[in-house]
């Protein structure tokens, strides 16, 4: 059955969504940032290379993936939007494929597929399947990269993981990760082949293994040539990264203005927030452990909540689009939650505590390099973000949910995928049936993700 649900879940996909995808193909040629991005794209399909909006500020791999449209003269916005949904058929496929492997054999291909098709209709990146948006197709660069990095591909990781960089730049953290949980996964398989009892089990949090490391020259260096030779390809992309940063100045091409990078620590504890509601299943889970963790930890659960509060009262940063732009559902929340009541973004403390305790809990079966990398990259790729914007949890949540905790399939499951498609069903009557208008646009505003 494992072929054949290769076969079914891309197609099938493509297939539910396509009566949807026409639907909103035909309400709007541009819908928010594609007025930016469809004629970019548009522009790279035609070969126009030296056509390049100022107002852009990634790097050109959406509008070069456009090429493909050429042969077939398909340069339309139909045929950029299809590039989207094509990406969501194969990104269910890597989810499957990924998720299998890391399920270990818990519930079966049918449970894998069943996990696949959850993650491929989560609300915001369903949405945007329908869109010239990059995040659909970013999201397929960082699956092949982490599909072809979990079999220790290493060369046709390194070129998907610069296939992702190219379509938006902070993927470079996750390329960063895998680099850093194959460097320290590493440490701990050389070391174990030394010792005697053949001990797997060593802790990266412990000092034992670094005194065997530091004690033992040749072992340390059986280490850096093993890292060497599975490293070096991601060396290629991160170190010309490094150097990019340092000639442009900032990660950000075009017009820096909106997107300068300054600390934001609170987009960690929205991030969780995110994580906790979507994720359903590890939630419904993890409630009765997380809850025991933290009264176990009393006194580390006292100071989190005094931390976050002080991060909150300290670093909460309203970037200016959030509040003029009220086509995204960020706008409502702010307005009529966050920013209305100054006491709600303190009540919300408890929750981020047990949403990060559910976290924590959902992935405490990964290895300890797993538990030290993704933390890291999390901060790094979100709490530099000045603009609270939903799509930038995509591809973090996405790595989450895929390395969640296994278990049996069952009500948690089937709930979580419910919610994702009534979701789905609400957003899109909302786009479909609220217009409004605003003054310099001559058709129709809709509320998006």
């Amino acid at each position: 059955m494992q072929g054949s649900w290769k076969l079914v879940l891309p197609v099938g996909f493509v297939l539910y969504s396509l009566p949807l995808f026409l639907r909103v193909n035909s309400t709007s040629d541009y819908v928010i940032d594609e007025e930016f991005h469809i004629p970019q794209g548009l522009a790279f399909c035609r070969k126009q290379f030296d056509v390049w909006d100022s107002k852009i500020t990634t790097f050109p791999g959406l509008y070069l993936l456009a090429l493909v449209l050429q042969p077939f003269n398909a340069c339309t916005v139909t045929g950029l939007r299809l590039l989207s949904l094509a990406g969501a058929g194969i990104n269910i496929l890597l989810l499957y494929k990924i998720r299998r492997r890391t399920l270990a054999g818990t519930g079966g291909n049918a449970y894998a597929a069943h996990e696949a098709i959850t993650l491929s209709v989560l609300p915001p990146l369903y949405f945007f399947s329908h869109l010239y948006y990059t995040d659909t197709l970013s999201l397929t660069m960082v699956l092949l990269f982490y599909n072809y990095w979990q079999q220790e591909a290493h060369l046709p990781a390194a070129v998907c993981g610069a296939a992702s960089v190219l379509m938006r730049q902070t993927n470079i953290v996750w390329v960063c990760m895998c680099c850093g949980i194959t460097i320290l996964d590493t440490f701990i398989q050389q070391s174990a082949k030394t010792r005697p009892d053949g001990d797997k089990n060593l802790s990266l949090f412990g000092s034992e293994l670094w005194l065997q490391l530091l004690s033992s020259p040749q072992l340390l260096c059986n280490c850096i040539l093993s890292i060497l030779a599975k490293c070096c390809f991601y060396a290629s992309i991160i170190l010309p990264f490094i150097g990019f940063i340092f000639i442009n100045g900032s990660i950000v091409v075009g017009d820096k203005s909106a997107h300068e990078a300054s600390l934001h620590l609170p987009q960690l504890l929205y991030f969780v927030i995110f994580a906790a509601g979507f994720g359903i299943s590890n939630t419904l889970r993890q409630l009765r452990p997380a809850l025991a963790l933290l009264q176990r930890h009393r006194l580390l659960t006292i100071l989190a909540l005094v931390l976050i509060a002080v991060v909150i009262h300290m670093n909460t940063v309203v970037h200016p689009y959030l509040l003029a732009d009220n086509r995204h559902y960020t706008f409502y929340v702010w307005t009529r939650l966050y920013g209305r009541f100054w006491w709600f973004r303190y009540a919300m403390t408890p929750l981020y505590v047990l949403a990060l305790a559910l976290i924590f809990c959902g992935l405490r079966h990964m290895p300890d390099s797993f538990k030290l990398m993704f933390p890291v990259s999390l901060l790094l790729v979100l709490c530099f973000q000045r603009l609270l914007e939903l799509r930038y949890f995509l591809v973090p949540y996405i790595l989450f949910r895929l390395n969640t905790r296994p278990g049996r399939k069952g009500f948690a499951e089937w709930l979580e995928l419910g919610v994702h498609l009534l979701l789905n069903v609400v957003t899109f009557y909302v786009y479909f049936t609220k217009e409004f208008y605003w003054q310099n646009y001559r058709t129709p505003q809709r509320i998006i993700w």
